[in-house]
């Protein structure tokens, strides 16, 4: 069955790029904020700082895709079920690969 290109695919788990487990929006690779934070091993809302510092850099639909929650409630609500978001999560910001590589020179504190 061909999956919708907004789908979140399979439960969280390794793959065959590594242990990430990569969110395909729009023919991206794409990681959360949450699997972000839990990939560098930082606390809760560290991404969404160091994303938020560097925002006026990042190109939208390049390095990253900010959902919001009326347009892709769908979508939203099956990554919350899966884990790959938090909870209290209500609009989603997905980094591409370019938009991950900028944030990891953010010179933000992770406290």
């Amino acid at each position: 069955m061909a999956q919708h290109a907004d789908d979140p695919g399979r439960a969280p788990g390794p793959t065959a790029r590594g242990s990430l487990d990569f969110i395909r929006f729009r023919d991206f690779d794409t990681l959360s904020l949450r699997q972000v934070d839990e990939l560098n091993g930082v606390r809760k809302g560290t991404a969404f700082r160091h994303f938020k510092a560097r925002r006026d850099a990042l190109v939208e639909g390049r390095d990253y895709f900010h959902l919001d929650a009326g347009a892709h409630a769908g979508f939203i609500g099956r990554l919350r079920r899966q884990g790959r978001i938090y909870a209290s999560t209500r609009h989603v910001v997905l980094l591409t690969e370019s938009g991950y590589r900028q944030l990891s020179g953010a010179s933000v504190s992770d406290g």
